[in-house]
């Protein structure tokens, strides 16, 4: 399915592989077929994902990683930072 096209809409995608809208939309939903949502009823299927998909591959699972800074706390212009307590 290559006709120069960036994305699908599910009901092209479940007419491409034989199955109905409904089950596209849960493969979207259980995160096996990735596909951002345009608008909160607008879902669009990548190509490049929908490829891997049809060929048996599926997508691999990105974890979300968050950093954690340490951030000192503002203090005035006359005021200092209390020093840290060690212990012996």
């Amino acid at each position: 399915m290559d006709d120069g096209r960036r994305y699908l809409t599910p009901a092209e995608a479940a007419a491409a592989l034989r199955v109905s809208t409904d089950t596209v939309l849960r493969l979207v939903s259980s995160g096996e077929l990735p596909a951002p949502r345009v608008s909160p009823r607008v879902i669009r299927i990548p190509m490049p994902a929908f490829d891997a998909f049809q060929a048996g591959r599926r997508p691999a699972k990105r974890r979300v990683v968050t950093r954690h800074v340490e951030t000192e706390p503002a203090l005035g212009i006359d005021e200092r930072a209390a020093e840290p307590v060690t212990s012996r």
